[in-house]
């Protein structure tokens, strides 16, 4: 990539960001409202400083900045003209490279990918926190909840089945790629298959490791078809100051999770699907993760297959003849 497109496509990400009203409103109130006269602040993975700059103007005698990419020096140039560079000292490097000379009072970061974690935040967070934090700081924000639903969506699949033929060329290793890691995109309630369970309640002043492993069994409301699983976050920035990424919230910047099953599923009413998921770090040094997820469905339909007569209503509750619905 060009250093022209690597420039434009970072204003873009920037740009997405910071006119996002529901982040940007929830961080300036949370870091106003947790950042006193006098405190010593950490911006973890700063960017263009924005975060940084609401603690000083909260009061903050002091802020590092720590951002391993070179947007530091937009928000270097950001700082000078807005008269916050005596107080705000940038540090371009990864910050488990960084040593402080004293220990802060408040760690902020906004290091959250779409599903939250997926960009590394917890093994970055815990080693800030257990270095730079002083006993009894704060952190912006302190806990984090992930959530996931089994959802119908054959748009988003599309992409996923895309790879079968590619001008008669079989590109299937692809799909089987795809199924390691999360898609990006918009999932609706409407996709809904199951209700949402909570994933995992992530406290970021108790959390010691950067795995999370889980296990989860949803129950099937309908009929439908299984395409993957749809997640998303809610960021507890502290106690009165909540973004949650739900498809039924106010939208934001960022998008949903799509985590793709190799192969759709039909279930029908009542239907169990487990889920194992475990999500950690790739390389402890880097952003990205390794996702490994794995479903397994009772397919009630393959049961009662010649237990029904074709004239009898489904037993998936549709209220439809079992012939014009799960027979076949």
């Amino acid at each position: 990539m060009s250093k022209f497109r690597k420039v434009v496509t970072l204003f873009d990400d920037y740009y997405e960001m910071m006119s996002d009203a529901v982040r940007m409103e929830a961080y300036r109130k949370a870091v106003m409202s947790v950042v006193k006269e006098g405190d010593t602040v950490l911006d973890l993975g700063s960017g263009p400083g924005i975060l940084g700059f609401f603690a000083i103007r909260a009061g903050a005698s002091k802020v590092y900045a720590i951002e391993k990419s070179d947007s530091v020096n937009l928000a270097s140039n950001v700082a000078r003209l807005n008269g916050f560079e005596n107080k705000i000292e940038f540090i371009n490097k990864n910050s488990k490279d960084t040593v402080l000379e004293e220990k802060v009072d408040v760690i902020v970061s906004e290091t959250l990918g779409s599903f939250a974690i997926d960009e590394n935040t917890l093994d970055f967070t815990i080693d800030a926190r257990e270095r730079f934090l002083k006993p009894g700081g704060l952190l912006i924000p302190d806990r984090i909840r992930l959530w996931v639903a089994p959802v119908e969506n054959y748009r988003i699949y599309k992409k996923m089945s895309f790879w079968k033929d590619i001008y008669g060329i079989d590109f299937s290793p692809a799909m089987h790629e795809m199924t390691k890691r999360l898609m990006i995109d918009d999932v609706a309630g409407e996709d809904f298959l199951s209700d949402p369970l909570l994933l995992k309640e992530i406290d970021l002043y108790g959390v010691n490791s950067p795995v999370v492993e889980e296990n989860l069994t949803f129950t099937f409301k309908g009929k439908g078809t299984v395409h993957g699983l749809g997640g998303w976050f809610e960021v507890v920035l502290s106690d009165n100051f909540v973004i949650n990424t739900s498809p039924l919230s106010k939208p934001t910047h960022w998008k949903h999770s799509f985590f793709p099953l190799k192969n759709p599923v039909n279930i029908i009413k009542d239907d169990i699907m487990n889920l194992k998921m475990r999500i950690g770090p790739k390389d402890e040094n880097e952003d990205g993760v390794s996702i490994d997820y794995d479903c397994f469905f009772s397919q009630k339909a393959n049961e009662i297959k010649g237990r029904v007569g074709r004239n009898e209503l489904c037993p998936c509750g549709s209220g439809k003849k079992y012939k014009k619905c799960c027979m076949n």
